[in-house]
């Protein structure tokens, strides 16, 4: 049944028998004793109401068709021919009147056959077919039928809310239908047989079990895919062998069918104990190879055969008639078969077991199929001794268990008992009760172990993921995602916003008008702006340039010779909309004939009149008029002559005194009690706002269909071709740029040498220094030379004198020794000239070498600085070209900024089409905020297959992707379909960032963006925090203040509001 907030909805009770009969007095019953007769006549009690619903209502139905003992009709009723009466001869419930007598509390009576006990009114019932409630009276039944056609009820099977009951009801009958027919026929008897009495808390548990054991176990008739050579091909089950060990041992006169799977429905069984005594890989399948294409399911003559029905399920369930079997047949086991996924998983599986099982709310109840699915599978429905004592044991033993653990808890302990001896009985059932234990203890410690593997097989798949993958199989992570800041919860949008529902109409609106802005003539305005205009209650300056402007694109495209242009909404539909305004009636009994003579005239002067800024666009609430009664319908805009009304009539005044002329005028002069006409240009202003918004959202649907804005559609096309090509160019020129600044960078190595040469000569300047000549001479080595000979004569003299002072020897040894000292000291002094002298060569070569190297070296220099201020101008260049890409490219089609990881739209609206981001080096403010909007289910199925198609043998289920949304968006936080939020701060934009993973692909191309955009979106959101007041920082890019002596009027119109003090700058210039 459907849901209301997620809980079934409590039907309303049905009436009693009370209700509807009435106790007859009884005077036959003893008619010749005089104590009756004195007593007076006695009644019959009434007979007892129904046990439950079902049965309430199969007694309140008997009644009403008449089928009921002992109940008399009503003759002074019937002769009203009321709706009771008329009703009775029909069929109720496909049950004819003579079917189904009820008897009295369920026992015929005897002797009151032919005998009315009981009268019934003629009363007026209302009867639910849907639901099977039944009124008594027409205002309860209206009441709930209204609440059934509310949108608050949700498909208890796929999940889809906001939907009325009767569309949550097909919703749910239409699920159940798919899944039926979508199930393997041949399975259904063996997964209801292994549910049947069977106790499990958790019906995902019950349902992994029951995956597991006939995932690879297969029946006659079954459509599997078969594995070819690595290919595979859609084949029909012809006929199943068991195991020898199974094959059941018959005569030729009496043949009987083998029991397939015996094991696999017992799931009291381990799977391994199941397994080893019936081992599916040891059956083998012979298949007929089916071609695609042709209708799937068994002949008709073939299920007729065999005794093969589906019951009330036929239709849905048969795959098909006329089958053609095509190709051989093979003999495979079930290694080489498999199942198609949409027809047999484990979502799958829990569905079909959730909609034809039942179970009770005591604790430890048995699941047990529904005795209507139980009778059409043949399925036992009644207990036998031994499953019943063996659910009562299971009972009793968890029941003792968690008995033990209170104790245990509670430190309750049981000496005394501990003390007695124990009987032989209370042994073996001890000794029964530990082995089922300890059979218990291995089954949950195989099945921790099957987990842990299912778990390390899942956390491998998701290593395996390559990032950026699917957003939704990325999760979240204490290692990376807390080391990188990310936060894991949103951080909660602002869901507060103007207009309420209507909040997406006042925002598509105001981008048309700034994106179309060019063509029609109108500045850019900021969404504030336009808002407080709506609110405003005196005439703006704003409100009429939109209201001029755009009728005057109507009325232009009429004079240039073009098709009436009509609403998108009638397009595609023959003949003329259909408009009933004969049965409209205004406020004071206002009619369309009221209204014609007073606007039939404007209709006609709109066409033809230019609303002109030098005449302050004067009467274009007349031209407002005239085309709204010419262009307007009910259906489209229901409320546009009741703002017709408003316009050209207003309410009389109440008269002082009472006079002659305020008596009610003549039904021939047109006039109408309590109204009188009145000025357009008076009475627009207190229209109501979303009226205002209604009638600019209308014009704007007409002029979108002018020669004017296709014009212009067609030029930004053309304009985004010619961004494309510039950015082709200028980017190949920055690729140049870039390319020779990598060139210059292998230069800068000699720089290392050069400085070990700077190095070099210093060492030599220290050393000619340290010898007495810092700034050496013009000559080079000549100068060095000769001081090097007057240090040797000054080191020989300086020897002489110590040769005088020694020991006196011959003067034949003095002579020679001097000579030869003469002479080695003139060889050191060549020498050393010989040294100097290259050395100086060398130095000279490396003041060469340094000298050009400078002149080198501010030539690269001067080189990348002519570089690096190119590739700036080019990067400038380049950021308006982008400028100028998002501006054309969302002229053309509205697209956000990205989408979150579960598919929530980002937007942001500044710097689109006619309005510029950039004016004059400051940021347009637009928006200044950042919007979500809540993903459309169809999307969210979108993304949810994708998700799916990336992971083998893993669907993504909608509860995993809600778990997910309840985690990572909070629990109220999170937006319905459509619906809309705001960050309106830098700081919740920041945060929102961090909440981005960019580890997704969908959130890493949204953080791209946000990188990209981060100076722009922040500037505008100060600077329209600033113009708002809400922040008391100065506005962003704003020019220092000049001081200048303040003025009256400079104050005047510092006072004003941002959209009293906006001017039509466009309008003023094609002037």
């Amino acid at each position: 049944m459907p849901l209301l907030k997620r809980k079934p909805v409590i039907p309303n009770p049905l009436p009693s028998l009370s209700a509807v009969l009435q106790p007859l007095p009884s005077t036959s019953a003893n008619a010749g004793d005089p104590s009756s007769s004195s007593s007076g006549p006695s009644e019959t009690p009434l007979p007892n109401d129904g046990k439950d619903d079902e049965e309430q209502l199969d007694k309140l139905l008997s009644v009403f068709r008449g089928e009921m003992h002992g109940v008399s009709k009503d003759n002074n009723a019937s002769s009203t021919g009321g709706k009771g009466k008329k009703a009775q001869s029909k069929l109720t419930n496909g049950k004819h009147p003579n079917e189904g007598d009820v008897s009295i509390n369920g026992d015929q009576p005897n002797g009151i056959e032919n005998k009315a006990i009981w009268k019934s009114t003629d009363k007026e019932c209302w009867y639910l077919p849907e639901t099977g409630e039944i009124f008594t009276d027409y205002e309860s039944f209206c009441a709930r039928r209204a609440f059934y056609a509310q949108p608050l009820f949700q498909c208890e099977v796929s999940g889809k809310s906001s939907l009325s009951f009767y569309a949550a009801l097909q919703s749910e009958q239409k699920e159940v239908r798919q899944l039926h027919s979508r199930f393997p026929r041949q399975l259904k008897k063996a997964v209801l047989s292994s549910v049947q009495f069977q106790i499990e808390g958790k019906l995902d548990t019950l349902a992994d079990k029951i995956f597991e054991r006939f995932h690879d176990r297969f029946f006659d008739q079954e459509k599997v895919f078969v594995d070819v050579d690595g290919d595979k091909y859609l084949a029909r089950i012809v006929k199943t062998f068991p195991p020898r060990s199974l094959a059941t041992t018959s005569s030729p006169a009496h043949p009987t069918k083998p029991i397939l799977h015996p094991y696999a429905t017992d799931l009291s069984l381990p799977l391994e104990e199941v397994n080893e005594k019936d081992d599916p890989s040891k059956y083998f399948y012979n298949v007929r190879l089916i071609e695609e294409g042709y209708p799937e399911g068994i002949a008709a003559e073939y299920a007729s055969a065999n005794g093969q029905s589906n019951g009330p399920y036929d239709e849905e369930e048969e795959d098909g008639k006329g089958e053609k079997w095509m190709g051989s047949t093979m003999e495979v086991q079930c290694d080489k078969i498999s199942r198609d996924r949409i027809n047999f998983s484990r979502a799958m599986l829990k569905r079909f077991i959730r909609d034809c099982v039942v179970r009770d709310a005591a604790v430890y109840s048995p699941w047990l199929v529904k005795p209507s699915v139980a009778g059409r599978y043949g399925i036992p429905t009644e207990m036998t001794d031994e499953i019943r004592q063996g659910i009562q044991r299971y009972k009793e033993k968890q029941m003792d268990k968690r008995k033990r653990e209170r104790e245990e808890r509670l430190g309750i302990t049981h000496e005394e008992e501990e003390e007695k001896p124990k009987t032989k009985k209370q042994k073996k059932d001890e000794e029964r009760k530990m082995k089922e234990e300890d059979r218990l203890r291995d089954k949950e410690a195989r099945e921790r172990e099957k987990e842990k593997e299912r778990e390390e097989e899942e956390r491998r798949k998701k290593k395996a993921l390559k990032y950026p993958a699917e957003d939704l199989l990325v999760e979240w992570s204490d290692e990376k995602d807390v080391a990188a800041g990310r936060i894991q919860v949103r951080p909660a949008p602002n869901k507060t916003l103007p207009f309420g529902d209507q909040f997406e109409k006042l925002l598509t609106t105001w981008s048309f008008l700034n994106v179309m802005g060019k063509p029609l003539g109108l500045s850019p305005f900021t969404l504030d702006e336009f808002e407080q205009s709506l609110y405003h209650a005196d005439p703006t300056t704003l409100l009429t340039e939109i209201h001029a402007v755009l009728l005057n694109a109507l009325s232009a495209d009429l004079a240039a010779g073009h098709e009436a242009v009509k609403p998108l909404s009638n397009y595609g539909k023959e003949g003329e909309p259909d408009n009933d305004t004969d049965y409209w009636e205004g406020r004071k009994g206002a009619t369309t004939e009221t209204l014609a003579p007073v606007v039939a005239p404007l209709a006609e002067n709109w066409k033809t009149k230019e609303l002109s800024i030098k005449d302050s666009r004067k009467g274009w609430e007349s031209s407002l008029i005239g085309c709204l009664w010419e262009k307007g319908t009910l259906e489209i805009l229901p409320n546009y002559l009741d703002n017709i009304l408003h316009l050209t009539f207003e309410d009389k005044p109440a008269p002082t005194r009472p006079t002659w002329s305020t008596a009610p005028k003549n039904a021939s002069s047109g006039g109408i009690a309590g109204l009188i006409p009145s000025k357009p240009e008076k009475r627009y202003p207190t229209l109501h706002h979303s009226h205002k918004l209604d009638i600019i959202n209308f014009l704007i649907e007409l002029v979108g269909q002018t020669e004017i804005l296709r014009e212009f559609m067609e030029e930004s096309t053309l304009n985004l071709t010619e961004v494309r090509k510039d950015q082709v160019e200028v980017k190949r020129e920055l690729r140049r740029v870039q390319a020779e600044k990598e060139a210059l960078e292998p230069k800068e190595k000699p720089k290392e040498e050069g400085e070990e040469g700077d190095i070099s000569m210093m060492t030599d300047s220290a050393d000619i220094s340290m010898n007495g000549h810092p700034n050496g001479n013009g000559n080079g080595h000549i100068g060095n030379g000769s001081s090097g000979l007057d240090r040797d004569e000054l080191e020989d003299s300086a020897s002489i004198q110590d040769d005088n002072l020694s020991d006196v020897e011959s003067d034949h040894n003095i002579s020679a020794t001097g000579a030869s000292r003469r002479k080695a000291m003139k060889e050191k002094a060549l020498e050393r000239e010989a040294e100097e002298n290259l050395r100086n060569q060398k130095l000279a070569k490396e003041r060469e070498e340094l000298r050009i190297r400078k002149i080198e070296g501010k030539q690269i220099a001067a080189e990348k600085k002519r570089l690096m201020d190119e590739e700036e101008v080019i990067n400038t260049k380049l950021r308006h070209l982008e400028y100028d890409f998002r501006r054309w490219i969302y002229t053309l089609r509205s697209r956000p900024l990205g989408y979150d990881r579960f598919g929530n739209k980002v937007w942001w609206m500044d710097g689109l089409g006619s309005s510029p981001i950039l004016l004059d080096g400051k940021v347009v403010v637009g928006t200044g905020r950042i919007y979500l909007q809540g993903v459309d289910p169809e999307d969210e199925e979108i993304l949810r297959n994708l998700a799916s198609a990336v992971v083998e043998d893993e669907v993504v289920l909608p509860e995993y992707v809600e778990e997910r949304r309840r985690q990572e968006e909070g629990q109220y936080d999170r937006l319905e379909p459509g619906e809309w939020a705001v960050y309106e701060t830098v700081d919740e934009v920041k945060q929102f960032m961090n909440w981005l993973c960019p580890r997704g692909i969908r959130e890493n191309q949204l953080l791209k963006q946000f990188r990209m955009w981060d100076p722009e979106i922040e500037q505008g959101i100060k600077k329209r925090r600033a113009l708002a007041g809400l922040d008391k920082e100065s506005i962003p890019d704003s020019d220092e203040p000049r001081r200048t002596r303040p003025t009256r009027k400079v104050n005047q119109d510092e006072e004003k509001e941002g959209f009293l003090n906006w001017k039509n700058k466009r309008a003023s210039a094609s002037a």
